[in-house]
């Protein structure tokens, strides 16, 4: 079986949005060597959900070194999301998206976590709203009342909560995360945001070593 590199990340993480393109990047030239799987981290879960006029002020004033160091960029539907302050922060409906889409397409993972956060960072659009997933679904090639149907079962919740468990149990406290697993041991490729040649250079010590 192939090593497989895990891109533990969480929906509503700014720095995952922007580490997303180094990670598909990463699966283009290395996907005939690696199994590619996210693991869905549940950053604001719990106690944690709240309004995202608690975070509004403080996002607002660091999404452009996202942009700057990423390169990729905000929608201002979004900014108005944060702007009007509603919203509920919430991770587990979006991780439960990717945990069921995953059992559905595995090797389609990053791209639709990707294209999950773009809905929201550049659309504005809610992760609190079914419709956001039927969208989503439909753009995937699957039936969109199937798929929201699946996601909301208790088998995707009891798999999501699943995920969130092993990644507490890791130690994994920020994200992005990107691990290389094989067989039963597991070697650390980047804590937070890197660029591309970074997560590279480290992979290929990792490889030159084992």
């Amino acid at each position: 079986m192939k090593p497989t590199i895990l891109y533990v990340m969480d929906p509503l993480c700014g720095w995952c949005y922007g580490f997303s393109p180094v990670m598909q990047l990463l699966q283009q030239n290395y996907k005939d060597q690696f199994n590619f799987r996210v693991v869905p981290g549940g950053m604001i879960t719990g106690a944690r959900v709240k309004a995202v006029s608690v975070m509004a002020e403080y996002i607002l004033g660091a999404y452009t070194r996202v942009e700057e160091y990423s390169g990729v960029k905000f929608g201002e539907p979004y900014l108005d999301l944060l702007r009007k302050g509603t919203e509920i922060s919430d991770s587990e409906p979006p991780c439960r998206a990717i945990h069921t889409f995953q059992q559905l397409m595995p090797e389609r993972g990053l791209g639709f976590a990707h294209h999950l956060q773009l809905k929201q960072f550049v659309d504005g659009k809610s992760f609190n709203e079914e419709n956001t997933y039927k969208e989503l679904a439909l753009e995937f090639g699957l039936d969109a009342q199937a798929f929201v149907t699946t996601m909301n079962s208790e088998e995707s919740r009891y798999g999501t909560q699943q995920e969130f468990q092993w990644v507490q149990a890791a130690g994994i406290t920020g994200f992005p995360c990107t691990i290389m697993q094989k067989d039963d041991k597991y070697y650390m490729l980047a804590r937070g945001f890197q660029d591309y040649k970074g997560v590279e250079s480290v992979l290929q010590r990792v490889l030159a070593d084992i």
